[in-house]
């Protein structure tokens, strides 16, 4: 390559490198850094919460492998190691389906639930303190206006938007700006 040919991203202006460069370092460093807090407090890693918690809310705390990975943005290889992991530990369980055999379900255990509810408080104080308490509420609505663009070229099945907003419309409103 000649010493002026265009490189990759050249044509790029500051703004967008910055604004690249920054998503880059929060959308990986805000769950590394959740995950050494949870680990440290409740031998979880974020992952492995946000698995609880996508059992938790799925009916009778069970869902298809399948599906768990593409709601977590993981593949099946890295999804399941972490399933022999916990199902090892007792806070989940694998079985087939009654429907297709060649559809595994992963159930949480009771174990599983009292281990969700236990790190919950670490996993909401560790995002608080690292992403919300850091944002007002316009600052989230600007947040939430962009990821909604963002999101439909990662979700492609269109699976995550509908539980984002079905989630968004049960909460309660907020008690106090920030």
């Amino acid at each position: 390559m000649s010493e002026h040919a265009k490189f990759p991203g050249q044509e790029l202006g500051a703004l967008h490198r910055m604004a690249w460069i920054r998503f880059a370092g929060v959308s990986a460093g805000i769950p590394a850094e959740i995950t050494s807090r949870m680990l440290a407090q409740t031998g979880l890693t974020q992952y492995e919460y946000l698995v609880f918690n996508h059992l938790n809310l799925s009916e009778g705390r069970a869902m298809p492998m399948s599906r768990l990975a593409v709601l977590l943005a993981s593949s099946l290889s890295r999804l399941s190691h972490v399933i022999s992991r916990l199902e090892a530990g007792g806070t989940v369980s694998r079985s087939r389906s009654v429907d297709d055999k060649r559809v595994q379900i992963v159930t949480l255990t009771d174990a599983g639930y009292a281990a969700f509810r236990a790190a919950a408080p670490n996993y909401f104080a560790a995002v608080s303190e690292l992403f919300f308490d850091r944002l007002d509420l316009d600052d989230l609505a600007d947040l939430d206006r962009v990821m909604k663009k963002l999101l439909p070229g990662v979700d492609a099945g269109g699976i995550l938007a509908p539980i984002a907003e079905r989630i968004g419309a049960a909460a309660p409103a907020p008690m106090t700006a920030r």
